[in-house]
């Protein structure tokens, strides 16, 4: 209690007051806000009275003027504005973030955390709710508003061509809306799929040359845009033609995002085929050269031998020639029965031998992997020929790739005689020039390199959502020279505004490491390490040791599939309503909600693989409308990333859940990705031979935290490397927040040890041989010699490079925490221009040190070691858990498209959190229950085992074989089906 709030109390006499009077204190001080006295909690009030010694206390004396008189008081003497001063800005600010994004949810708090970041009083949930309701109204009506201004008559008449049919008749399932048919892209490889969004491109093409003006006129954000183009794939088509108000708003953003999504999805189709092509040419060059390999030896055994004696022969036919015994007759008629001989026409068979070893490989021209590039273009051009006649990509004016496909595109994908080749290596050039079939091997060769300069950045698509140039995803330069230090402070990054002290703080903490690690190296008191036979350090790493003697582990779940998935998800969500995060899509006019079993069986339906035509025929009171209804309109990836929330907050408060932290103090994250098959043609699925074989797959990527809550998850390509979505994971959950974060190899980058530092997480991979990984140092440092110990000598970083992109660094990272971008998007765009960005150089620099500053550690520290192997078993354990629930259709996925692939990872994820946080309900009770004698054993032993388990959840269902379930539902009289008989008459058709 501050001084002031103490002389203050002493003038109350009341208890009610008095203690009303403490607990608001106490409740702004930690909320910036007052609550009526039902609000009150129970062991609040308890407390009070017994350190205030009030005794009894009639709490509902606290009455509202008490309370507001109170109010006043507090808000004078810490010097807060009340929230009615302050109300106009609070609206003009929850205006500006409803414009910005179309999530009331998140403009909720973001109201919020701007009110507590003035210092002004946080109002009621009913009142900030309201403000929030109505910027959504002005907004719109602002928007429909301008957009009624701007919309030209053509514009408006292309638009309403869109809920028009091609025929200009009635619309059918036959015969579509114009809108129907852009609404959803096919995400499929096949080329008639690619044609078929090419096409839809094209439309979208000449629709967004009209209407993107109108949306820059508009200032609509990406958010916005999004949102409204989302809504108009779930409604009807008559649906939004019936919203007269806004119609024209909704097709708009529609026109624009889809043209984003399309642009991006024929760039994805592009970068596939190429690497699937090259991928063939270089199996098939492989093979051919093998083949050859055998074919020709024998060839050219022949062809030596029937040359050897061919010459022997000539030899013999020369002695002849010169012989001076012999007459011009007599040399005639040998040489004529030497030409009739067989061993002439032999070798004259050897030609043709010959000519095939060339032909082989051998002695071709241009060799055999552009000859095998060659022959496969054609099958290449017919799914990436439209393609790069269509898509604009941008490249440097001076750019020779840009310039040969302006021409590309200006010829209509003619090849002219002589078409630009500065662009193409030597070898290719040199291929090219002895190519059978030049346009053939040009279109390929072509392909592959705007396929490299894409993933490199050197070609762009302006107009999309993941391959816009690099500086595009940032916050804008101007806001950020604006609002620079007002940004650090929101996303309390202050302490990097200058990169100096915490450079030095850094060199500090590389120096300490070297020191102490290399001390204990050379006095042996690393109990960890082993000497080689070569005289390198072996670091080992114990294993947990058996103890013998333990008793058998204590059962401390139920019998095996004694309760049912559908009570297990009922039981958490009447605890934390993780329902309820599943809103309609609509912040406006939102129907009926459906009954709790509805969500229940989306979840489930998603969860466990089992699809939502199958769940609706295996599930009583649940129609499939409905519950295709239900999951068009409520699922979607941010309510089930929400819902999945609701249930991490409830086992964050069970205390049973703090027993199984090893480290009190510290947060101790980690990621890993699993494969799953993709049982249909999906262009997000890729080959990995290791994996899948001749199938396809993706892989989910999940985070857990060390009480094993699954807090994040997403899909991706399996040729995807998963380093670039482990920032995601981090940043993008409003749960846990990670204080040291581990992984194996595949999530380990420099990049990623550079920006986990500055967002101010240990970043611990476990790394495979770290003992042969580059160490490295800032220039100038004293370091030991790392020769005497076996390992690498160190390298030195420029600091200076640092230094020079210090502010883009803190733009990116700011970018990042305010969720601007997400780090899998902006890492993918940087990553792929190698070595050349300045920005990717400089994290590299800097992630080189923080990286030599863990290794360096985690050769010292054992105990290190282990707690990250613990923490990697932890998350490998959930894999067996999350294949046992996503059981159905063998585990495979059935889904082509991105969005249901993740939204079935998304429940997936949920379902396993769910049983989970049943679990240490049970557990918690279990303890709660047990004798005060035997409860310290009981917590041991829940400590030493895992809440992930569910073979006493029944994951499949029931089969009733009950009596009344028994009844046969048809009757059959079977004498009368025998009895029955008529003569068959077969018809055949003319």
């Amino acid at each position: 209690m501050p001084d002031w709030a103490t002389r203050f109390l002493d003038t109350l006499l009341a208890p009610h007051s008095r203690g009303g009077f403490v607990l608001q204190v106490g409740y702004f001080k930690a909320t910036g806000r007052f609550f009526p006295v039902d609000r009150f909690l129970l062991a609040d009030q308890a407390y009070v009275q017994q350190r205030y010694h009030l005794g009894a206390v009639e709490w509902a004396r606290y009455d509202k003027v008490t309370r507001f008189y109170h109010r006043e008081q507090i808000l004078q003497q810490f010097g807060v504005p009340p929230f009615e001063q302050v109300e106009a800005a609070v609206r003009q600010q929850v205006t500006h973030f409803a414009r910005q994004q179309m999530n009331p949810v998140a403009v909720f708090h973001s109201a919020a955390d701007y009110i507590r970041a003035h210092r002004w009083e946080v109002p009621t949930y009913a009142a900030l709710a309201g403000l929030v309701t109505e910027a959504f109204r002005t907004v719109e009506q602002q928007l429909i508003t301008q957009l009624a201004h701007h919309l030209t008559p053509a514009v408006r008449q292309q638009l309403d061509s869109l809920f028009t049919t091609e025929e200009d008749a009635p619309a059918h399932s036959h015969r579509p809306y114009r809108l129907t048919t852009l609404k959803r892209s096919l995400e499929l490889m096949r080329p008639m799929a690619i044609r078929a969004n090419v096409q839809d491109y094209a439309v979208l093409q000449t629709l967004f040359t009209q209407v993107y003006p109108v949306v820059q006129a508009l200032d609509l954000s990406e958010e916005v845009v999004r949102y409204y183009a989302r809504y108009v794939e779930r409604t009807q088509v008559f649906q939004v033609q019936q919203q007269a108000d806004k119609k024209y708003l909704m097709v708009l953003c529609f026109v624009v995002y889809q043209y984003y999504q399309v642009g991006d999805l024929l760039t994805e189709t592009l970068l596939q085929a190429v690497q699937t092509h090259r991928n063939a040419a270089q199996r098939e060059t492989q093979e051919r050269v093998y083949r050859q390999q055998q074919d020709s030896a024998g060839q050219l055994r022949q062809v030596l031998e029937g040359v050897v004696s061919h010459g022997a022969a000539l030899a013999q036919l020369e002695e002849v020639a010169f012989s001076f015994a012999r007459t011009n007759e007599e040399k005639v008629t040998a040489l004529l029965a030497w030409l009739q001989t067989p061993a002439v026409a032999d070798f004259a068979q050897l030609g043709h031998t010959a000519q095939q070893l060339r032909k082989g490989g051998g002695g071709s021209r241009i060799g055999p992997y552009y000859q095998v590039v060659e022959e496969r273009s054609r099958a290449l051009q017919r799914r990436l020929g439209e393609i790069l006649r269509t898509v604009a990509y941008e490249g440097a004016a001076d750019s020779p790739l840009a310039q040969a496909l302006a021409q590309y595109r200006a010829r209509d994908g003619q090849v002219s005689a002589q078409p630009p080749t500065t662009f193409l290596k030597a070898a290719e050039r040199a291929a090219l020039a002895q190519a059978e079939s030049p346009v053939s091997l040009y279109k390929a060769l072509l392909a592959g390199h705007v396929a490299d300069h894409l993933k490199a950045g050197k070609l762009n698509l302006a107009h999309s959502l993941r391959y816009r140039p690099f500086d595009a995803y940032l916050l804008e330069a101007v806001a950020w020279e604006q609002q620079r230090d007002v940004l650090l402070a929101q996303t309390d990054l202050v302490h990097l505004r200058q990169p100096g002290p915490w450079l030095t703080e850094l060199q500090a903490k590389l120096a300490t490491a070297f020191a102490r690690t290399c001390e204990r190296l050379d006095a042996g008191t690393n109990p960890g390490v082993r000497a080689r036979a070569n005289g390198r350090p072996r670091f080992l790493t114990p294993a947990r040791p058996l103890d013998e003697d333990a008793p058998a582990p204590r059962p401390l779940f139920p019998g095996p599939g004694l309760i049912s998935l559908h009570e297990v998800l009922h039981t958490v969500n009447q605890q934390c309503r993780f329902t309820d995060c599943l809103t309609h899509w609509s912040p406006r006019n939102r129907p009926p909600r459906p009954a709790e079993r509805v969500f229940f069986a989306g979840v489930m339906a998603y969860g466990c693989n089992l699809g939502l035509t199958r769940m609706a025929h295996a599930t009583k009171h649940v129609a499939q409308s409905a519950l295709e209804n239900t999951v068009n309109w409520y699922f979607s990836l941010d309510n089930l990333r929400r819902a999945n929330d609701a249930v991490l907050a409830l086992m964050g408060k069970l205390p049973v859940s703090r027993l199984f932290k090893r480290h009190p103090e510290a947060v101790h994250t980690s990621s890993d990705g699993q494969k799953y098959y993709v049982a249909v043609d999906s262009i997000h699925a890729t080959h990995s031979y290791k994996y899948f074989g001749q199938d396809k797959g993706i892989v989910s990527y999940g985070f857990l935290d060390d009480r094993h809550r699954l807090f994040y998850s997403t899909t991706f390509s399996s040729s995807e490397r998963e380093a670039a979505y482990l920032v995601d994971g981090l940043l993008h959950n409003d749960v846990v927040e990670s204080t040291i974060h581990s992984t194996d190899t595949h999530g380990f980058t420099e990049v990623n040890f550079a920006l986990t530092a500055l967002l101010g997480i240990e970043f611990a991979p476990r790394i495979q041989s770290f003992q042969d990984q580059q160490l490295y140092a800032f220039a100038g440092m004293d370091v030991p010699d790392l020769s005497a110990y076996g390992l690498a000598p160190v390298k030195y970083i420029d600091h200076t490079l640092i230094e020079a992109q210090w502010d883009t660094l803190l733009r990116l990272v700011v970018s990042l925490k305010q969720k601007h971008v997400t780090a899998s998007t902006l890492l993918r765009r940087l990553n792929s221009y190698s070595q050349q960005h300045p920005v990717y150089l400089a994290l590299r620099e800097l992630g080189r040190v923080v990286r030599t500053e863990f290794l360096l550690r985690y050769m010292d520290d054992q105990s290190l070691r282990k707690r990250i192997d613990e923490q990697l078993d932890k998350l490998e354990s959930t894999h067996t858990f999350a294949r046992a629930v996503f059981y159905g259709q063998n585990g495979q996925i059935p889904y082509a498209g991105k969005e249901e692939q993740q939204m079935a990872d998304a429940c997936k994820q949920l379902v396993q959190n769910v049983i989970v946080c049943w679990n240490c309900l049970y557990l918690n009770q279990y303890l709660f229950q047990a004798p005060g004698a035997e409860r310290q054993q009981v917590a041991d032993a829940i400590a030493a085992s895992s809440p992930v388990s569910w073979q006493h959840i029944n994951l499949h269902g029931e089969f009733d074989f009950s009596d009344d379930a028994l009844k046969d539902s048809l009757r059959f009289d079977v004498e009368e089906l025998l009895a029955f008989n008529w003569e068959y008459t077969a018809t055949h058709p003319d």
